[in-house]
């Protein structure tokens, strides 16, 4: 939809379309980057613009305008194709006779496809780790979530809140 009014912005991208042009946006910044064949591009807002902007809209806000909505073609369907999943998985044990460490293998691969990535795998089984206990060379406050409290002030207990009195 097109709306013939003021506002703070020249266009409203919605998540599909940002997902599309793989965006990223910074509200704070004013910013939005993207990857063009030329490089990352930007895109930079104008913060006295936003402003006045967003003032006029507040001061109309009181107005009772009736605001020309003009409706606007889509282009069809403009989700980008995405990769569908194997459908079949073969269970590949990470060591001979080891069946509770496995990883999967797609079993629509070739022979010499699934034999490469399955000794590759094998090789390299010292970079899996299936619990904290095999990996040692990282500390533990990388790892471990810890709630920043002061302990010197007394918990605080929340004042109790009805949210639905009627039932």
């Amino acid at each position: 939809m097109v709306v013939d009014t003021p506002s703070p912005y020249n266009t409203i991208i919605g998540r599909p379309g940002l997902n599309l042009m793989e965006a990223i946006v910074s509200m704070r910044h004013l910013l939005m980057k993207f990857p063009t064949r030329f490089g990352v591009r930007e895109v930079r807002g104008d913060q006295q613009v936003v402003r006045q902007c967003y003032k006029t809209a507040i001061m109309d806000k009181g107005n009772d305008k009736v605001l020309p909505i003009a409706n606007v073609e889509l282009r069809g369907d403009v989700e980008p194709e995405r990769p569908q999943p194997v459908e079949g998985v073969i269970q590949v044990p990470l060591e001979e006779g080891n069946s509770e460490r496995v990883f999967q293998v797609g079993s629509q691969l070739g022979e010499v496809e699934k034999g490469e990535i399955i000794t590759f795998l094998q090789n390299n089984r010292d970079v899996f780790a299936w619990s904290a206990e095999e990996v040692p060379g990282i500390s533990p406050n990388v790892m471990v979530y810890k709630l920043s409290v002061d302990r010197m002030r007394p918990p605080t207990k929340q004042k109790k809140r009805n949210f639905a009195p009627e039932r």
